[in-house]
């Protein structure tokens, strides 16, 4: 009797998981943007890498992490690509890398989901939410291909916080433009 009732229980309480996806790095992109001094600029992390478990019949089984490695950010500008590594900016010295972790998915409508999570970029942890469009026949094919945004403030993280408290010069706001391809093992 307690045997058959232990392993009820067991099996009940077995955690349900999310299916993996392998993220295509070569075709996906981490891309930012803002604008400095009024012109707008464009850059992205050459290195990172992203672990995703999907489930879109129980999304709240799902789970995202990345890690973006801060020194591989490139714009094509000498002088940013100089400064962004910097103690004020990213701080590569003492926090080489930034990681988001999820900490819930929701759907929010037939074919989008809401991901939220934490960001941490220079020490500093940042509650984060953004909405992600996942086509049900991408879904279906186990190919996923979708861009989406998230708009940060670079000032909750610290960053530039010295030489740019006021946003004079650099946007608070910046977008971070991602573009993820991802195959269901």
């Amino acid at each position: 009797m307690y045997g058959k009732t232990l392993i009820a229980l067991l099996l009940a309480s077995t955690p349900v998981w999310a299916a993996p996806y392998d993220v295509d790095t070569t075709a996906s992109r981490i891309g930012f943007g803002g604008t400095h001094a009024g012109n707008a600029f464009e850059g992205t992390f050459e290195r990172w890498t992203a672990e995703i478990d999907f489930d879109a019949a129980v999304p709240e089984h799902s789970k995202l992490k990345a890690v973006i490695g801060l020194a591989s950010a490139k714009t094509g500008n000498a002088m940013y690509d100089g400064t962004l590594p910097t103690a004020d900016w990213f701080d590569v010295a003492n926090t080489p890398q930034g990681v988001f972790e999820s900490t819930s998915v929701q759907r929010k409508e037939r074919e989008i989901y809401t991901v939220t999570g934490t960001l941490t970029i220079r020490g500093k942890s940042v509650p984060v939410s953004f909405d992600v469009t996942l086509p049900q026949a991408q879904l279906d094919t186990g190919a996923v291909d979708t861009t989406f945004t998230l708009t940060l403030n670079r000032l909750d993280f610290g960053i530039g916080a010295k030489s740019d408290a006021t946003a004079e010069w650099v946007s608070n706001p910046i977008d971070l433009k991602i573009r993820l391809v991802a195959h269901k093992r």
